[in-house]
């Protein structure tokens, strides 16, 4: 009996966690999450995404931890953009200069050396400068460990779940790791910036001289994929971001464009050029088995919704606009015929007060030949709320004012009298011990004499 029920017990644990697992994750990906087992990769985790609608086309241990080594530096960068402080000239302390492994890969920066923060970000892509992670780090949060924890933040707001990042640049530590699908994420978010594109795009670009050095330092490109003559050029390919340790092996995060199509390919644990290959084989796979469409612009997309009172849903008081928060994309396959795409809205016929920016008012479902490929949640571009209902939340606000208020003065008068009782007490406790401390002292005065009496009839 009690092996059947923990055997029921284990069976439904299972059971939560896979069910926990598969919510958890964006409905494109689980639809697309197969592995293709034709592909042969040599690397020990990989991934192949759509860079537009994040579906993945390819995955091989994709939720493995792994190292990263300095692929690390495309959240260093995406931190750097998301600062807002590229027009910022950093000034390199010793740490940032001195805190990196002798040998590790430099640009010969020098303490109290300056230079701009987007000079930083070209040597940290371009020559994966350690100490430019470093001096990045220090300039955004005040200091490298407030900015590892800034970092792995950020990673779990992209929806990564096995990350956690303890420098800037990628050098080994058992605690710094990450998986493909998280590095995917990353690397998606750091498209969001045209200073990115244009830095993973570049192979070549100079420093000035500065404070501390006199001649320009030439800073080029590491990725071959962007790099003729090499062998590893491929057609459409963005650049991207190599990484290498003893520990991780060789490491690539690459993206390439084809016509509307953009992918992104991550790959670990590399030995030799495999990095490159395997890169070229998920590209060759992605381009030529899927395809990403347009299915509608955020205008077509947008419902006019008319918002009326609770008590009189006749009376129509304002109205909102119910839209996607961008254009929607789909990956489909590269033989998909858009014109036998069909949308259906599901759309109230009106909505009742209060309506909050951003609330999912409706939604839109999009058909490929009456099967469901996508559904969108529109949201409503503004708040409606009744003026009486502002003031029923103010007069709210108001009550929990005072409430506060009258918390904190009964809390004082509280305090006051604990603190008088306790004043009472200390003083009785006080007077006890010196009124017996006086009786002690006559007692024995008394018995004294009482002594001195006995001795002197003896006499």
């Amino acid at each position: 009996m009690k092996k059947n029920i923990l055997l029921i017990f284990f069976i439904t644990l299972i059971s939560f966690n896979f069910n926990y697992i598969t919510w958890s994750m964006p409905q494109e990906i689980i639809e697309n999450s197969t592995t293709k087992n034709d592909l042969e990769i040599n690397a020990d985790a990989a991934i192949l995404i759509d860079a537009t609608t994040g579906e993945i086309l390819y995955e091989k241990n994709s939720n493995k931890r792994e190292y990263p080594a300095s692929i690390t530096k495309i959240m260093t960068a995406l931190l750097a953009f998301e600062s807002d402080k590229m027009t910022e000239t950093i000034t390199f302390s010793h740490n940032a200069i001195f805190g990196i492994e002798p040998g590790s890969s430099h640009i010969a920066l020098q303490e109290e050396e300056q230079i701009t923060m987007e000079q930083a970000i070209y040597a940290l892509l371009l020559r994966s400068a350690n100490e430019a992670a470093l001096g990045i780090a220090e300039q955004i949060d005040g200091s490298v460990e407030k900015f590892a924890k800034h970092m792995t933040v950020r990673a779990k707001e992209l929806g990564c779940k096995n990350t956690n990042f303890v420098n800037p640049n990628g050098l080994h530590n058992e605690n710094h790791y990450t998986t493909a699908y998280d590095m995917a994420l990353i690397a998606k978010e750091a498209l969001k910036f045209q200073e990115f594109r244009n830095v993973i795009k570049t192979t070549y670009y100079e420093i000035p001289p500065t404070n501390k050095q006199e001649e320009t330092r030439y800073l080029y490109g590491q990725h071959q994929m962007i790099k003729p003559p090499s062998i590893y050029v491929y057609e459409g390919c963005e650049g991207g971001k190599t990484g290498f340790t003893d520990e991780a092996q060789n490491t690539l995060i690459t993206y390439a464009k084809r016509a509307d199509t953009e992918l992104i390919a991550v790959v670990f644990q590399c030995k030799g050029a495999q990095h490159y290959e395997d890169t070229i084989k998920l590209f060759d796979y992605g381009f030529s088995q899927y395809k990403t469409v347009k299915l509608s612009s955020i205008d077509d997309a947008s419902q006019t919704i008319p918002v009326v009172k609770e008590k009189d849903k006749t009376a129509k008081i304002s109205s909102v606009l119910a839209k996607s928060i961008d254009d929607i994309y789909k990956t489909v396959p590269i033989n998909f015929d858009i014109s036998k795409i069909t949308k259906v809205v599901n759309c109230p016929e009106n909505l009742v007060v209060p309506i909050y920016k951003n609330d999912t008012v409706a939604t839109i479902t999009f058909y490929y030949e009456d099967k469901p490929i996508k559904t969108v949640e529109l949201l409503s571009d503004h708040s409606v709320i009744l003026e009486e209902d502002a003031i029923a939340v103010s007069s709210q606000n108001d009550k929990k004012i005072n409430t506060k208020k009258n918390l904190f003065f009964n809390s004082i008068f509280n305090v006051l009298i604990f603190a008088i009782i306790c004043s009472i007490i200390s003083f009785l406790i006080t007077f006890m011990i010196y009124r017996f401390i006086l009786w002690r002292r006559y007692k024995k005065r008394y018995f004294s004499k009482i002594k001195r009496k006995k001795r002197l009839k003896q006499k």
